[in-house]
Order: C-alpha cells, then structure tokens, then sequence
C-alpha cells in the first residue's frame, strides 16, 4: 500500500519523541492564534479610539453658541452691552469689538469674524453689498435712529455763515445724500429733483457758495474745528460733550423715519439666531426704550 507523505514524514522517529514533537506545533499554532487575535483587537481598539479622539475633537471645534461676537462704533457699544448684562444671566458671554472703520466691521462680518454687526441703517447696507459684492443681511426690525444735525461752533445761526465757509459731509454715498437733502431742506442749496443718491454734482444752485469737505464720518470731529459748521448725526454731536457747539437745524421725525435706523447685520446664512432673538426682543421693550430716554436724553430715538 502506497504510503502517504504524512506517513513517510513520520517514519522511523522515536513515538516519544513524535508525541512532543506534535504537543509543540499544536501549542505554537494556539499561540499564533491568540497573538492574532490580540493584534486584531488592538487594531480595533487603536481605531475606535482613533475614532472617538476625531469625533471629540470636532465636537470641541464646533462653535459654542453661547459665545457671541458683536463689532460695533463706539457710539453703538452701550446698547449692546445693555442687552449683553441681561444676556449673561442666561448663560450667553457676548463680547464687544469697536471698530473705527465702517468698511472694515462689514468686511469682519462677511469673513466670519464676527458674528454680528451693529451700526448701519438699510440704506447703508443695500449700498454697501452692491458695491463690495459682499452677502450681508439685516435681521429684525430698526432698533433707534439718531437724527442728522447741522451744527457749528463759530456761529449761531445759518444767516451768519459766510460765503464760501467750509461744510462737512460724509463722503459715502448714502450719509452723503442724506446730509445734502438735509442742507437742501432748510434752504442753503437746492438739489436736482428726482436724485434718490444726490451729490455734490447735484447741487443746482449753492447761494452761499458753499465749500464742501468730504469726510469719512469717522474723521469728521477732528476736522470740525477747521470748518465753519458741518452735518453729524446727533449721537456724534452729543458723544463730543463740547457746551460751544451750535445746532442751527436738524432732521425732523417724518425724515429720519423715512430713513430708517440702526439693525443687526448678519452674513446670509447665518444660524445662530437664538441669541440675536432675545437681543432684538430686549432692544423693543418698553425697558430699553425707558433706558435710551435716561442715558441719551432723546438722542437716539427708539422705532419700535
């Protein structure tokens, strides 16, 4: 009978010793299983908690919306702090930014660095996507407008200012047109009818020859003492707590209604509206209203 290769293999090896022989391989095969087994779960296990060191770390990159950052003028930066006293109790840490520059709080908005902004009416906004492309939204409604002063410190009246005295007017678009209809209004030029954005291009007829310096509205209080009178909204007149500064005329109700007031300004898109609710709710309440009246004595007028 033909013997088997197992069967040669074996042949003419002591029993004893084939017998220990066999105990070793099988023992070896156990343990190369077992050390299988144990490398297998270790892969997993490394995995896993590959796995869950991910999922915390993405859980700890994820935006804790009960931190909020709101950019802001300085003349804004009460009010919000208002609603962020009475906001913290809820367990929200709003933090203030001032910026000094409009272009750049809209442009830190877009990018994502704030979350928010609070200083620009509609107005402002609208023209300022159209000529930034940028992808900005108001959310709410108007919270407080602050009426357009025409104010001087060298005289009394506008029957005093001299021909060709040197005005102040906000450069940007949308102030600019604003300051004009103003002027226009009370008599000291008279625009082009039918202009929604005049400019000094616009002006038909300028009696008093008027001379007309264009100014970021940021830097308008540090040329005021080189100019004969300049248009301001009342906030910036009333921030520079100066008794010598005249106002010979301002904006009346129906006007800087028609115009709007300030609201919060998001990029589109944005989620994170719980907080932006309980601010808009607080800046509309009778409570908010009562402190605009006590700290700024009817310079900031409340919408709602």
């Amino acid at each position: 009978m033909n013997e088997s290769p197992t069967t040669t293999r074996w042949k003419g090896i002591d029993p004893m010793k084939k017998h220990t022989t066999i105990i070793l391989l099988v023992t070896a095969l156990i343990w190369s299983a077992v050390l299988v087994g144990c490398s297998n779960s270790g892969t997993k296990n490394a995995a896993a908690s590959s796995s869950g060191e991910a999922s915390s770390g993405q859980e700890s990159n994820k935006p804790d919306h009960k931190k909020i950052v709101i950019g802001l003028l300085a003349r804004e930066q009460p009010d919000v702090q208002f609603v962020a006293d009475k906001l913290k109790a809820e367990g929200y840490d709003i933090e203030t930014k001032v910026f000094n520059d409009n272009i750049a709080l809209n442009t830190a908005t877009e990018d994502g660095s704030l979350d928010a902004n609070f200083f620009q009416n509609k107005p402002y906004l609208k023209s300022f996507n159209e000529s930034k492309n940028t992808h900005l939204a108001a959310y709410g409604p108007e919270i407080f407008t602050t009426p357009v002063l025409f104010v001087s410190k060298k005289y009394k009246s506008i029957d005093e200012l001299p021909e060709g005295a040197k005005i102040g007017i906000a450069n940007d678009s949308v102030n600019r047109a604003r300051e004009l209809q103003l002027l226009d209004a009370n008599g000291l030029v008279k625009l082009k009818e039918g202009v929604d954005l005049p400019t000094l291009l616009d002006i038909e007829e300028n009696p008093k020859k008027l001379n007309f310096v264009e100014t970021d509205p940021r830097n308008r209080v540090g040329i005021f003492p080189d100019l004969d009178a300049m248009t301001a909204p009342s906030i910036t007149v009333y921030q520079m707590n100066d008794p010598e500064v005249v106002k010979l005329f301002e904006e009346t109700k129906e006007v800087y209604s028609n115009y709007g007031g300030i609201v919060f300004v998001v990029k589109e898109g944005y989620e994170n509206t719980e907080w932006l609710d309980k601010a808009i709710a607080l800046m509309t309440s009778q409570e908010y209203a009562d402190w605009l009246l006590e700290t700024y004595h009817g310079v900031k007028q409340p919408l709602n």
